[in-house]
């Protein structure tokens, strides 16, 4: 048998590479439509609790949400007062029923604290995020309730919490701190949460205007250890009273520490994200600022609505593969990437306007797997996918990722294998490429001798 000629052969794995690579194709790579959605049965429809009363497949209002390193996908309800929670985040079918409930005693109800004069350990009033540790422990911004919750496994449905934060330790009160009467020991209006990877409890604190840093507080007190954008824990108030600057936050939102220990803010009202690098210190200036052209400015979509404006983000998250940071944008109905954000502030990609960023209108194009209206939080899961909460729509929204080494929309590649020599199906085609090199260099060579 003559052997196979190397045009043949170029040709031949020319087809083998693009066969295998399309075998493996998930649709459209890393773009701005979503993949999956909770909380309706479909992408075009956006009632409340789908026009009905609530139950295990649909939201109201829905707010922070967290991706845990189990699986599981953790949604703040906020106008249903409760937490609900998938089992698999990152392959519900559209519509999907949530697995557990806390806050209420079923599925079917939805009254704040149960219908209660008074809080009580099993109750939820306007919960706004939820975070999850490394023991697998749950926290809960119980805003209305001016105070954090925990939760320990085994979950059951309406099961009570084991700790309680703001309130003294009560968990029949409902105390909010006053500006004139700020503590290390009581909340303003707790909102946004985040762990740092030493287990470390975080909470913007919206109406104090400052965030607070528990030490190991499963293990030690409800007493917060740090504070940052006031310069002491007796201290509150905009911007600690005067204009905004590099130190100060005016009613921030969210949080969000990185595995570097470097620490997120959205900073609600001064329009804009800080980030704080580690080690964190009291009163300590951020070393970036996003949303603004520098710390000193704070109106809304600076220079017009752009890829470097912001008007009041509710959410901040950092993807563990790649470590860019996505932003809520909620008035400006949009989700922001920002590539290397140590080093970057302006953003590369925007989800809920079609990829423009000189656009914030409601449900762009219609209610669909590419709208949002008002998004109020961002996840990732550790393999990079993207959960967005989107408010006004009453439903989650999951961007699927692109499978390893795909080319993306934005023109460059996910993350590769382990290998790191030849990104997705590069494996199996190893042999074929291998030979196909020494046949190449060959006949290199021999047009070289001619």
């Amino acid at each position: 048998m003559n052997p196979l000629p190397q045009s043949m052969f170029i040709r031949l794995f020319a087809t083998v590479a693009f066969l295998v690579a399309a075998a493996n194709a998930r649709g459209i790579p890393q773009d701005t439509t979503a993949d999956a959605v909770l909380g309706q049965t479909t992408f075009s429809t956006n009632l409340a609790n789908q026009g009905g009363a609530p139950s295990a497949s649909t939201l109201q209002e829905p707010r922070g949400l967290f991706a845990d390193s189990a699986g599981r996908l953790w949604v703040a309800d906020n106008a249903n007062n409760r937490v609900l929670m998938w089992s698999n985040a990152t392959s519900f079918a559209n519509g999907a029923a949530a697995d557990l409930v806390l806050g209420q005693a079923d599925f079917a109800s939805n009254l704040a604290n149960r219908g209660g004069a008074n809080p009580a350990a099993n109750t939820i009033s306007g919960p706004r995020s939820v975070v999850v540790d490394s023991a697998g422990r749950l926290y809960v911004a119980d805003s209305s309730n001016f105070r954090i919750l925990r939760f320990d496994p085994p979950f059951s449905n309406g099961m009570n919490a084991v700790q309680v934060f703001g309130q003294a330790g009560s968990f029949t009160t409902a105390n909010q701190a006053a500006i004139n009467a700020a503590t290390a020991d009581n909340l303003g209006n707790p909102d946004g949460i985040g762990i740092d990877p030493q287990d470390n409890l975080f909470c913007t604190d919206r109406f104090l205007s400052r965030v607070v840093r528990y030490n190991t507080p499963a293990t030690t007190d409800t007493t917060a250890d740090l504070v940052i954008g006031q310069p002491n824990f007796t201290s509150a108030g905009g911007n600690q009273g005067a204009t905004p600057a590099a130190n100060t936050v005016d009613h921030c939102i969210a949080c969000f520490i990185d595995a570097a220990g470097n620490l997120y803010v959205a900073d609600e009202f001064n329009n804009r994200v800080l980030l704080f690098p580690a080690p964190l210190s009291n009163n300590m200036n951020a070393s970036r600022v996003y949303g603004q052209p520098n710390f000193t400015t704070n109106g809304p979509n600076q220079g017009g609505i752009s890829a470097n404006s912001m008007n009041g983000p509710v959410g901040v998250a950092i993807d563990p593969i790649s470590g860019n940071l996505y932003v809520a944008d909620g008035p400006n109905m949009r989700i922001l990437e920002f590539t290397t954000p140590q080093t970057n502030s302006t953003a590369s990609r925007v989800f809920g306007q079609g990829g423009d960023f000189t656009t914030n209108t409601v449900n762009k194009g219609g209610v669909s797997a590419d709208s949002i209206d008002d998004v109020a939080g961002v996840s990732l899961d550790a393999a990079g996918n993207l959960y967005a909460g989107d408010r006004l729509n009453h439903r989650v929204l999951r961007y699927d990722i692109a499978p390893p080494g795909q080319p993306t929309t934005t023109g460059t590649s996910s993350p590769a294998p382990a290998c790191g020599l030849c990104g997705f199906c590069g494996a199996p085609l190893m042999p074929l490429m291998l030979v196909g090199w020494v046949l190449l260099t060959r006949r290199s060579r021999r047009s070289l001798e001619k």
